[in-house]
């Protein structure tokens, strides 16, 4: 089992612990490594991939608190089964990304979006504070304003989505966000790239902002949804 030469970007950007963790955890997805494999002893890891017994039990230490592994004394480490895996957290889909169908991936995250954002839209509509209401005008706004510039149009986009979140002031949402994030990042770019941009979707970002500045949380709720099926069928159908 080499674990030593699947380094990415980001994982660059983590630190030595997450790469290592990264790289144990695609393994795991790709079910090179499966539920029940004990992971080979630590000094043949610290052989094979060159690096600390601190940074290695650090790597052990993100993969076990993501649900990916669990240390057993006389056993060893080893690997659990998916139902234990934290899919939520942002470094565990990042390697889901990168390990499965892009297309599966999409579909799965589009069906949390369908999910959460009509129900945040539709509490923006009723708690949002005058602040909240400007940002997430200031995104549309950039949103329209960035028709040279892709990638800034695409930041205003998934910025605009977070802003009507966090304009649902429920704290368990917030967790959530990194998810919705998430899937933004994977969908946006595509959907910009088949579609030439963001044109056709703009009046109904409108529609979700107009609605919750005007208090109305089930028209709101119904733009919201609107635009994600909208998406998901010019996506996936």
């Amino acid at each position: 089992m080499n674990l030593s030469n699947d380094t990415g970007a980001r994982d660059l950007e983590r630190g030595l612990p997450a790469q290592i963790a990264g790289r144990i955890g695609r393994r795991i997805l790709q079910g090179e490594l499966k539920p029940g494999d004990t992971l080979p002893k630590e000094l043949d890891l610290l052989a094979e991939l060159q690096v600390s017994r601190t940074t290695l039990r650090e790597a052990f230490a993100l993969l076990s608190s993501n649900g990916f592994v669990e240390a057993r004394q006389r056993i060893g480490t080893r690997v659990r089964t998916p139902d234990h895996w934290n899919t939520l957290d942002p470094m565990v889909m990042a390697w889901h990304g990168e390990t499965e169908a892009p297309g599966t991936l999409m579909q799965e995250l589009f069906e949390i979006r369908l999910s959460i954002e009509p129900m945040a839209a539709r509490l923006a509509a009723q708690r949002a504070t005058p602040e909240d209401i400007t940002r997430i005008r200031t995104a549309l706004q950039a949103m329209g304003d960035s028709h040279d510039n892709p990638q800034r149009a695409m930041e205003a986009d998934v910025d605009f989505h977070l802003q009507v979140i966090a304009a649902a002031h429920n704290r368990f949402l917030m967790p959530v966000a990194s998810v919705i994030r998430a899937a933004l990042m994977v969908s946006v770019p595509k959907t910009f790239e088949k579609f030439g941009g963001m044109d056709h979707s703009m009046a109904m970002h409108a529609d979700i902002a107009r609605a919750i500045e005007q208090r109305k949380p089930e028209a709101a709720a119904r733009a919201a949804t609107k635009l994600l099926e909208d998406t998901y069928q010019r996506n996936f159908i």
